[in-house]
């Protein structure tokens, strides 16, 4: 029986780009020809939403499922305020590098340290802000992903799509965005 890999997509704080994650490393699964499962434990539901939409190569669920799906990776949307670190033992935190947001991530960060491994994503970084050029610089020295803010992932949530979707095959720089999409799920693999 093959062994499936379980991510969490977690930081107590809403709005730092869970669900945006979630599903794009999924879409990046997908390319490499893994069958990916989002399960969406948001009550806001943003990843079933965008499965709804009809768009999505992959599955979203609402809860775990009480069969072992035929999967090779599942990644799970926690929801904000779940202050309860996760089981599984990789994490993905996504951050915004804004200082209130870069708070709430470092208590998060400390109690999960001890125990999981740790993939730090600062998402819709604007380097042009100097107080958000520090934590992106600080975080980027100690090995934290950057997905800089893009129009193409604005255009995506908008069509309910990934941004490895072949309508936005001809989006403003959707080629940087899905490579640094898909660095990232190289590190969870």
């Amino acid at each position: 029986m093959k062994r499936i890999k379980l991510v969490s997509i977690w930081n107590p704080k809403g709005g730092q780009g869970k669900s945006m994650l979630s599903i794009n490393l999924a879409a990046a699964a997908v390319e490499l020809g893994l069958k990916p499962i989002v399960i969406c434990q948001d009550q806001q539901g943003t990843s079933m939403l965008y499965y709804k939409g009809g768009n999505l190569p992959f599955e979203v669920l609402e809860q775990i499922p009480q069969k072992r799906p035929d999967a090779d990776i599942i990644f799970f949307d926690h929801q904000a305020s779940d202050w309860k670190v996760p089981d599984n033992h990789l994490l993905v935190m996504p951050l915004k590098p804004a200082r209130d947001q870069y708070a709430t991530y470092i208590d998060a960060f400390k109690r999960a340290n001890s125990e999981h491994a740790i993939i730090t994503v600062v998402t819709d970084g604007q380097a042009h802000r100097a107080d958000e050029k520090v934590t992106i610089e600080y975080l980027k020295g100690k090995g934290a992903f950057c997905i800089p803010s893009s129009g193409v992932f604005s255009r995506a949530a908008g069509e309910y799509r990934t941004i490895f979707d072949n309508a936005l095959n001809k989006a403003y720089k959707v080629g940087e965005r899905r490579r640094e999409i898909s660095q990232i799920l190289g590190a969870v693999l």
